[in-house]
Formats: C-alpha cells, structure tokens, sequence
C-alpha cells in the first residue's frame, strides 16, 4: 500500500447555520491541501463577497437611472477628467477594463444621450468622448445618493480602519504580476 502525497489532515466541524461558520469550513476544507493558508483562503473569499455586495448595492442604487455600475464609472471617469472628456484607450486604462468593453459602454451611452463622440482634432483616427449636458445633469442630480450609499458600505469602520483597508488592499493588489492587472495587457492564448 503507498502513501499518499500529502498527509491527511482531520476534518474539523463547524455548527452550520451562518456565512462566518460557513467561510470556516471552507477554508479548513481548503486546508486539507499542503501549503494552504486558512485565513488566505478567507480573507479571499470576503474580498470577492465583499465586492460582489458593493456591486450589487451599486447595481440597486442606479436602476432607476437606467444604468449599470460599468456605465455609471464611465460617466464618473469622463466627470473627473479635464473638461468632461476622454478618449476610449484612456477609458479602459482608467476603468481597468477591455477596450472592447468600453466601446460596447460607450454605445450604450450614446445610445441614451449621455456622452458623445466626435474624431480627434489633430487625429482624425482617434476618438473624443464627452459628457452631454444631459449626462451631466444625471450625475449631478445622483451625487448625495451616490456617496451617502457608499459612505454607508464602509459606516462600521472608522477613518484609521478605512484607511488600513486601502493600505492593506494596495498591498495585496502590489503582489499580483503586472502582466495580470491590466486587461490591455493580456492577450489571447
């Protein structure tokens, strides 16, 4: 009879019943494996569960407005830079997404009047992106419900756990391989 590769570890229980306990149990079953972190393997699971609640809470939030979280950043992204406009490849660079996506985006925004889009002035080739009055007027009229919604995803912690959290997610975002941060960075195998 061999021995297998790795040691088998016994399996803890966990009363069942609540989304902590059920993280635990994961994340020991995960442990099972050589050279798995439990608290890795958790930490893991509460970014993804983290960010999928801030979407959909951002999701809920714009529904009347007639848009997606993809599309609201577009806005935001286009009201933050110098005189409301971008171009496509800076969209992408910003919003951390495909080119690709940012047209289909941009066509779904034109679409409703919110942005438009002319040829470059000096580059006839290259595209300009702008905020329309109307799209303007949109964000605006949603800013107090904006971050009165975010600021309420972080109300239970306090400005030093805040800002411990940005510092601990740059620190985590620090040790992925450039090539795997940027869409426009990776190509098709």
């Amino acid at each position: 009879m061999t021995e297998p590769l790795v040691p088998a570890r016994p399996r803890q229980r966990v009363a069942p019943g609540t989304h902590e306990t059920e993280l635990r149990r994961l994340a020991l079953q995960e442990a099972t494996h050589a050279g798995c972190d439990p608290l890795s393997v958790q930490a893991l699971i509460w970014l993804f569960r983290a960010y999928n609640a801030a979407v959909n809470a951002q999701s809920e939030q714009l529904r009347p407005l007639g848009l997606s979280p993809s599309a609201f950043n577009v806005l935001m992204a286009l009201h933050n830079s110098e005189g409301h406009v971008l171009e496509p490849c800076q969209l992408a660079e910003r919003l951390l997404v495909s080119r690709p996506s940012v047209t289909g985006l941009l066509h779904t925004l034109q679409a409703k009047q919110l942005i438009t889009r002319r040829p470059h002035d000096e580059d006839r080739r290259r595209v300009i992106v702008g905020l329309t009055p109307k799209g303007l007027a949109l964000l605006e009229s949603h800013f107090d419900t904006h971050y009165r919604e975010q600021n309420a995803l972080f109300a239970e912690l306090d400005a030093g756990e805040r800002a411990e959290l940005v510092s601990l997610l740059r620190r985590v975002r620090g040790a992925v391989p450039a090539d795997l941060l940027e869409p426009s960075a990776r190509r098709p195998s």
